[in-house]
């Protein structure tokens, strides 16, 4: 017995006993009412066998306390369709998107009532959020081994260069591979801030640059690599001044 059928059960075991109360309150009440007019309003009394219930009034009570159940449970079973359908498609819902299916969405009809179906929509929102969330930590992640895998794979055909011989050790590579790895490390740092904070604190430091060095910089980066392949490398190249961050442009290039 799955919940939904308990919980329509309840709501129509409630129905029924309110309504078989209902009936009991009017069956008695009006029993007692009209007993006291009979008995102490004057001129109200009247002989024995006209006070006594007939066959013909519990008949009637009969037929109306049946007609009264029927008309109780067939409102009780809409109700509850119109209760349950609604929580048990966020129910299913919610359980799919706890096995990692956050396309599952809750399906509703206009016939709802006004709060499941506000909850229904809201369900559905949260879900929505969710799964653009996981797209875009998804995104983020594809972004992240991006940046960080072309510094460290530059590092790595550097230092197996050298191991192999292939480089000769001089200074001017030892500052390139110091370059490289302070500029992993700003890199680092960059996705530390934007993971903790979201990208607030994430600052820009502005300078009068001039592109023409910036990018021979950048450049003299892969030089090791397009040599080892016997490729010349033609650049042509005019200064000009611009306002940036070069630390930020330097990754952009590189």
């Amino acid at each position: 017995m799955n919940k939904e059928t308990i919980l329509s059960r309840q709501i129509l075991t409630y129905m029924l006993s309110l309504t078989f109360i209902i009936i009991a309150i009017a069956v008695v009440g009006s029993y007692l009412f009209y007993s006291f007019l009979i008995d102490y309003l004057p001129g109200g009394a009247v002989s024995g066998s006209e006070d006594d219930m007939t066959l013909l009034d519990w008949l009637w009570i009969m037929i109306a306390s049946v007609t009264s159940l029927v008309v109780s449970l067939f409102f009780t079973v809409k109700l509850s369709a119109r209760i349950l359908t609604p929580l048990n498609a966020v129910a299913q819902s919610l359980k799919q998107i706890s096995q990692g299916n956050l396309g599952a969405r809750a399906s509703g009809t206009s016939s709802q009532l006004g709060e499941i179906n506000n909850l229904v929509n809201d369900f559905n929102e949260m879900a929505e959020k969710l799964q653009t969330l996981d797209v875009q930590r998804n995104l983020w992640n594809a972004a992240i081994a991006h940046e960080l895998r072309t510094p460290v794979t530059i590092l790595r055909g550097r230092l197996q260069g050298l191991v192999e011989g292939v480089f000769e050790p001089e200074p001017a590579l030892f500052r390139n591979l110091l370059r490289q790895t302070e500029g992993l490390t700003n890199l680092i740092e960059d996705l530390r801030v934007v993971s903790s904070s979201g990208g607030a604190g994430y600052t820009l430091t502005l300078s009068e640059v001039d592109l023409e060095a910036t990018i021979t910089s950048a450049l003299d980066t892969f030089l090791p690599e397009f040599r080892s392949k016997r490729f010349t490398l033609i650049t042509e190249l005019k200064q000009q001044l611009c306002v940036c961050d070069p630390l930020r442009m330097t990754q952009c290039l590189t």
